[in-house]
């Protein structure tokens, strides 16, 4: 894929959201000039948080290659280096839900995008193992802070709109990664150093966190009690299971789909990269469409239809080894996975018994969970009986999703 094309991705998917909140947010009589006003700097103010918290994660993954011949690792060295970052975004997520809970998301959520910022910039300058693998479990910890402040936020700003918006504001997150790319091969080509592109990264983001500070709102106040710390109910554990197929799923074709099609489709390199780009792709509209969808049919079956669309995607990719087969497939995929964690975040916010930052941040531990486990995983099976019946795996999770989807109750009591 070309960079005009990659950018002509990026504006595409952002007019798709500006024009879906002008549709959603035209000024009535109803709605004045400076309420609609007003709105609309908060809509953009929470859509930059989750721009910048995929600019800035895709960032790093971008200069990965750059930082293993700074320190001349081989792939094992490399490999315990990175695994800082999971660990501190893991250890962060007992303490998320009763911090971002304690201070509010307003607070929590300038504050993680600033100290993320800073930490971009920080993994540049380190020159010891040490003191790189501190600053990515620091990355990892105030990652999945910001994670879950931004995501109360956006249930803030849901509360105060009578449609779904919640996917499109994922869908930013997509088009901060798919920025990154663009502005990591730009920086590349013109041979700017590490420094010189986690600076730029780091900088912009900077001065964007403290301007858009000022646009968030304050929490919207619970109407009955609720405890920070407490089990989560069977509602919630069917919400966290279902993220984590989602996110076991969106692993494994990041770790592992183009290595398949590299070994098993010989000669078509090129096709691999497609089928990534293609789910993708997919991903980041399905989220810009989710709200509608959500809208016409309903949260339960839209998770119902993203468990089917994740079973049929990898069903045909696998079996069907055609390169239009692979790109069909893999968009499924894509469209499947898409707007299920903004569903799950908003259903987990209704819960009656826990509070809206620690419902999420329960929710999404589980789901974490299934990022961080679903490859290795994969990758076991795959030793044992080959890639090709162990990335069936995905096609039972899309299963395993839509028979979950069942359950859900949408008031999660």
């Amino acid at each position: 894929m070309t960079r005009r094309s990659r950018s002509g991705i990026v504006f595409g998917l952002i007019s798709i959201q500006y024009k879906l909140f002008r549709r959603h947010n035209q000024p009535t009589e109803s709605l004045s000039t400076d309420v609609y006003r007003k709105k609309l700097l908060i809509r953009i103010a929470v859509s930059i948080c989750f721009f910048n918290s995929g600019l800035f994660f895709a960032t790093w993954a971008s200069r990965i290659p750059s930082v293993k011949d700074a320190f001349h690792y081989n792939e094992a060295e490399l490999g315990a280096v990175l695994f800082s970052l999971p660990l501190g975004a893991l250890i962060a997520l007992p303490f998320a839900g009763w911090i971002v809970h304690k201070f509010g998301s307003k607070l929590i959520t300038t504050i993680s995008l600033i100290s993320y910022s800073l930490l971009l910039y920080f993994i540049s300058i380190v020159d010891t193992t040490t003191l790189l693998s501190l600053t990515l479990f620091f990355f990892g910890f105030i990652g999945n802070l910001l994670n879950i402040a931004m995501n109360t936020q956006a249930i803030s700003v849901q509360q105060t709109e009578t449609k779904p918006i919640l996917s499109g504001f994922h869908g930013m997150w997509s088009v901060g990664a798919f920025s990154a790319a663009l502005i990591g091969g730009w920086t590349m080509k013109e041979s700017f150093t590490t420094i010189e592109h986690l600076s730029l990264i780091g900088g912009f983001g900077l001065v964007m966190s403290i301007l858009l500070s000022f646009y968030l709102i304050a929490d919207q106040a619970v109407e009955h009690q609720t405890k920070i710390i407490v089990l989560p109910n069977k509602g919630l554990l069917v919400l966290g299971f279902i993220c984590f197929c989602a996110a076991m799923c969106e692993g494994a074709m990041a770790d592992w789909s183009s290595l398949y099609y590299r070994n098993l489709l010989v000669g078509l390199q090129k096709v691999s990269t497609a089928g990534y780009i293609s789910f993708a792709f997919c991903m980041a509209v399905g989220r810009f469409m989710g709200d509608r969808l959500v809208q016409h049919f309903g949260y339960k079956k839209v998770l119902q239809l993203n468990g089917f669309f994740v079973f049929i995607g990898m069903g045909l990719a696998l079996f069907i080894s055609l390169p239009v087969a692979v790109i069909i497939g893999f968009s499924f995929v894509g469209l499947g996975v898409s707007s299920v964690f903004p569903i799950v975040y908003f259903l987990a916010a209704k819960s009656k018994t826990m509070a809206p930052s620690a419902a999420l941040a329960a929710v999404s531990s589980v789901g974490f969970t299934g990022f961080l486990l679903g490859p290795p995983c994969i990758g076991f099976i795959a030793h044992q009986i080959g890639l090709r019946l162990a990335l069936i795996v995905v096609c039972l999770l899309g299963f395993t999703m839509w028979l979950l989807s069942r359950y859900v109750k949408v008031s999660t009591d």
